[in-house]
């Protein structure tokens, strides 16, 4: 009897965030692409490629600069808008005349007229949301280009706000491709729960901007804007060391408040051992001041 494939094995929906198959990114990221957005990038936008690729390999936040956050834009993210602004197209050097500034924050305005011939009204004029960064396509030819998102630590509904924006420049040709850079998984699944911030609360919850949140909300309607997903992992953090071993501390009170039963009589004589291996975690890593 002929059996049916499983859904996983024919179901391959367009928009659906799928693994990149080009090769080459820089390490210490999660990869996440849509409709071929790693492949445009690298055969029909070389250059802004390349400028995307230096900046990421140039990106090491440190655990300090985790721990003391910040209002606003953080400083290594700051760091990172700036690693792209500072980059300049090469290829017109002798033109004295051409700007080649490629990356900058913009907000852009889509016009639209109606009429016969040349006796055209407008209908309608609307202006995006500042893009953190947008690499020109050229210097002589800014249209389409990429944009690039990256939600460090905000709600996480500016992931929809991103994709509608994304989305609507998108079909009107004003980019080519969608880039959001966030925390990925495994940074998250560390640090959540272990960084405090001054009034004792713990940074980076759940509802923040993270991996786990951006993917489903692509998979699920993330519109026909090629992206590219990015998501920082461990690896790219300096001296992240110290926050594993303040996670494996707390792991290890966690499993002795799982099976406390297995030692004790009652949880009354293992309460005092859980709250001491936990209160010894958080006091590796005590909060500090903002930035």
């Amino acid at each position: 009897m002929h059996q049916a494939p499983d859904a996983d094995d024919i179901l391959d929906l367009a928009g659906q965030v799928r693994q990149p198959t080009i090769e080459g990114l820089p390490g210490g990221y999660r990869y996440g692409v849509t409709r071929y957005a790693d492949v445009i990038l690298q055969e029909a936008f070389r250059d802004r490629f390349d400028d995307l690729q230096v900046a990421l390999e140039d990106f090491r936040p440190t655990l300090g600069e985790l721990r003391a956050g910040g209002g606003g834009r953080t400083v290594f993210v700051r760091r990172f808008d700036e690693s792209l602004g500072n980059m300049v197209d090469e290829s017109d050097r002798d033109d004295e005349q051409t700007d080649r500034t490629i990356w900058g924050k913009q907000n852009i305005t889509i016009a639209k007229a109606i009429g016969f011939d040349r006796h055209t009204e407008p209908v309608s004029k609307a202006r995006s949301h500042e893009i953190d960064m947008f690499g020109k396509g050229s210097p002589a030819r800014p249209f389409p280009g990429v944009a690039v998102e990256m939600e460090w630590n905000n709600k996480d509904p500016f992931f929809d706000r991103d994709l509608i924006n994304f989305q609507a420049l998108h079909h009107e040709g004003a980019i080519a491709v969608g880039v959001i850079v966030t925390r990925g998984p495994e940074l998250q699944s560390l640090i959540s729960g272990v960084m405090r911030s001054k009034d004792g609360g713990f940074k980076y919850g759940s509802s923040s901007t993270h991996w786990d949140k951006l993917v489903p909300r692509v998979n699920l309607g993330g519109g026909e804007c090629p992206l590219l997903l990015i998501g920082i992992e461990p690896d790219r953090i300096d001296g992240i060391e110290l926050a594993r071993r303040v996670r494996r501390k707390l792991d290890e009170a966690e499993a002795l408040r799982e099976s406390w039963r297995d030692a004790y009589p009652k949880w009354g004589n293992a309460k005092p051992v859980y709250e001491a291996l936990r209160n010894e975690a958080l006091a590796m890593m005590p909060p500090v001041a903002e930035q």
